[in-house]
């Protein structure tokens, strides 16, 4: 019997990894997310301190070298030692960096970088570039005002300059190679808003009943599994068998059910321990057998043959199938509007001591600001705080308060939380039909609601959600109880067409997984099973977001930056670096959904 764990962490992917070898034979190897090290080998009779000497340049670097090598008692001749970056002589790193990135040189004017993309799944991002040569990640800001002719996503191919007055001593040291190549660098100015006959908000730019899901009918044949799945399928269940280190809640009910609120995984993990005569949950055998009623299961893990299981497919085809027609290069003649869930008398969820409220409006305030600074993008916002003077604060622990309103004409104070969740597709859909009467295609709109969730404590990192058609919904008459402002007023019945229902699920589902690509590369934890998801399961019944699920706009996404159940999330979100990380993700992924 083995214990199992409670927590996700163990289902987590192991980081990509680039790797080369140096011209003396060592290998240098960069893990994503975390700093590059270099795998040297001993030379004879060579002890701690003179391999210390010989590769950091200082005898005083051998604890920090047993540290990074504890099960090694001393130095072998044929086992590869790990140095760390850090405290690597200053030449090591040079060749280092020349072997990870073939082309990449010393000029005259400071370091011509060649983006080579060595990772799977994209390019190297400005902060890892930042950090790399001038050994802080904020000096992206600086490095991107000299390649003002290159966008916040980077392809394989692009140079970028570094220039020596911010490079670290090594770099800067390093011997000149040539010539930098000559630059042609655009001024960026941001894009005027669209003239219009009634004044958008000056605050240039939201967050639900439930769809009952039928389950299927047993079937006393066993059914035909998928290729590769790890279920077994007889008698209306699936069988799946625990593997080391696995636990009930996270490898199961929330892997194949997508159950993620801790009230409902627990109850269902009660359930399926019971069907499969499990009677301690904490304690089952490797190999252990769990039985999981098919009408638990998420669709894309029913057998072949299951009518569900062929509607999903056939929707999944059509997805793929439908293509983004606009291309925009660094978000250029895109709109994006901005949205921070909750605020005012509704602060969200609430986990120790930390509002959902203030610290999603933080992420979009910052969001704002980079898509403003960093790309071509006309931002508009449906929120705002009236204590924000001169962008979000650079601290970490945030006072929280109920001063957000919706720029609704006039402004709403956000004194109810259901008046607030339907004012902000009402404005979501003025905004559009506005720019949409000014010329704007809304294939060029988008719309990004950021929130943070709170569910079982075993469930971590960023999930994106869609307008699924399904739950998508026609708006009639206007809820009752709104206050009396214009775009209530001005509010007009809105149907989805089973054709425009298909293509915004398309086109969201896109942006939504250039997010969860960006967030990965900007080293944010994601959801590691269906980060992006087209409805929200509770018990047994879909719904989607009000704010999805009446807005007109082809392309709109309700982000879930992390779960504040999660500890390690909720640390992370309480330090404003990872916020700013954040929204520079965000910014890349809209980027990326936009150019490709």
């Amino acid at each position: 019997m083995i214990a199992c764990s409670l927590m996700l962490a163990a289902a987590l992917a192991t980081p990509p990894v680039a790797g080369a070898v140096m011209p003396g034979g060592e290998r240098v190897e960069w893990a994503r997310g975390e700093e590059p090290v270099v795998l040297a080998l001993p030379q004879r009779g060579e002890g701690w301190q003179r391999l210390s000497e010989r590769l950091t340049g200082s005898a005083r670097h051998i604890n920090a070298l047993r540290q990074a090598n504890p099960r090694m008692a001393a130095p072998l001749r044929d086992v590869r030692v790990r140095v760390p970056w850090r405290i690597l002589r200053g030449d090591i790193q040079v060749a280092a960096v020349k072997a990870l990135f073939p082309g990449t040189r010393r000029t005259d004017f400071g370091w011509e970088h060649r983006v080579t993309a060595p990772w799977p799944g994209g390019a190297e991002s400005w902060l890892e570039i930042a950090s790399l040569w001038c050994g802080n990640p904020a000096s992206y800001q600086a490095i991107r005002a000299v390649n003002q002719d290159l966008g916040l996503v980077l392809q394989a191919g692009d140079i970028i300059d570094i220039p020596a007055e911010m490079l670290v001593t090594p770099f800067r040291r390093a011997e000149v190679e040539g010539r930098a190549r000559p630059r042609h660098v655009p001024a960026v100015t941001p894009l005027p808003p669209p003239a219009t006959a009634t004044p958008l908000p000056t605050a240039r730019a939201t967050s639900a009943p439930p769809t009952p899901v039928g389950g299927p009918s047993e079937r006393p044949t066993r059914p035909r599994p998928p290729p590769g799945s790890p279920l077994e399928y007889r008698n209306g269940e699936a069988i799946y068998r625990l593997s080391p280190g696995e636990a009930l809640y996270s490898a199961v009910v929330v892997r194949f059910t997508g159950r993620l609120l801790a009230v409902d995984v627990n109850a269902l993990a009660a359930e399926l321990a019971r069907r499969s005569g499990i009677v301690d949950v904490t304690s089952i055998p490797v190999g252990f057998p769990i039985r999981i009623p098919f009408e638990y299961l998420l669709p894309e893990y029913l057998p072949l043959d299951h009518p569900q299981r062929q509607v999903w497919e056939r929707e999944q085809a059509e997805v793929a199938a439908i293509t983004r027609a606009i291309r925009a290069a660094n978000l250029e003649g895109i709109h994006i509007i901005l949205d921070a869930g909750h605020g005012g008398a509704d602060p969200g969820a609430i986990v120790d001591g930390v509002w959902e409220s203030t610290y999603a409006f933080d992420v979009m305030s910052r969001l704002k600001r980079v898509l403003e600074r960093e790309t071509r993008a006309t931002v508009w916002v449906t929120i705002q705080d009236t204590r924000y003077r001169g962008g979000p604060p650079d601290r970490d622990r945030l006072p929280d308060g109920r001063s957000q309103r919706l720029l609704v004409d006039p402004p709403y104070d956000l004194r109810n939380s259901s008046v607030g969740a339907h004012l902000r597709w009402i404005l979501a859909n003025s905004l559009l039909r506005r720019l949409e009467q000014n010329g704007i295609n809304s294939e060029r709109v988008a719309f990004v609601s950021i929130h943070a969730d709170s569910l079982h404590p075993s469930v971590r990192g960023l999930m994106v959600y869609v307008p699924g058609r399904a739950q998508r919904q026609a708006q009639s008459p206007a809820p009752l109880g709104l206050p009396d402002v214009r775009e209530v007023r001005e509010l007009t019945p809105v149907s989805f067409p089973a054709a425009f229902r298909a293509r915004s699920e398309a086109l969201s589902t896109q942006l939504a997984n250039a997010l969860v690509n960006q967030a990965r590369q900007y080293d944010v934890p994601v959801h590691p099973y269906e980060p992006v998801r087209g409805s929200v399961i509770r018990g047994r019944r879909r719904w989607t977001p009000a704010v999805l699920r009446f807005n007109r706009l082809p392309t709109a996404v309700l982000v879930e930056v992390c779960n504040l159940n999660n500890p390690e999330d909720r640390a992370q979100l309480l330090t404003w670096q990872f916020r700013e990380r954040l929204a520079l993700a965000l910014a890349a992924g809209l980027a990326e959904g936009f150019s490709r």
